[in-house]
């Protein structure tokens, strides 16, 4: 009989050691889980975001396997502003550990996702999320129609 190998998990805030690292997953992810969303910033653009804008004003949580940061989310004021697991650890209940990180501290949570992803909006809607506005896309940077949902602990 075959046996698994199992790996401790760890969720913890993130320094400014992991953006490298947190960079690199949002743009692999994002390649895998969205093909078709344009590409408007470069890879040292990414890392500088993180790292200079993210990092410093939200609570930035990532979830480690072994040495190996797999996953992150981004929350600040009510606004769950990143959730990107690396493609390779994808439904595993990752995504839901860090969710769930985001509610436990939020009494209320929005997100934005793009209106083709079905995947994203069927994650987030299982966890209690309700889209309450769909846009264009004008007004975001990929100039891509997307959806804004939102969820209350109120409402559970």
């Amino acid at each position: 009989m075959a046996s698994r190998i199992h790996y401790a998990m760890y969720l913890r805030r993130a320094v400014p050691d992991d953006m490298h690292e947190i960079a690199s997953i949002h743009r692999t992810a994002r390649a895998v889980a969205v093909p078709w969303l344009p590409v408007v910033h470069t890879a040292q653009d990414g890392l500088w975001f993180f790292t200079k804008r993210v990092l410093p004003v939200q609570q930035v949580y990532v979830v480690r396997i072994a040495e190996k940061i797999v996953g992150f989310a981004a929350h600040h004021e009510g606004w769950l502003n990143h959730l990107y697991i690396d493609a390779g650890y994808w439904r595993q209940g990752l995504g839901g550990l860090l969710l769930v990180k985001a509610q436990s501290v939020n009494d209320t949570l929005q997100l934005w996702t793009f209106a083709r992803n079905l995947a994203a909006q069927a994650f987030y809607a299982r966890a209690g999320f309700q889209i309450v506005e769909h846009t264009d896309g004008r007004d975001n940077e990929e100039r891509t129609p997307d959806v804004r949902m939102r969820w209350a602990k109120s409402d559970h």
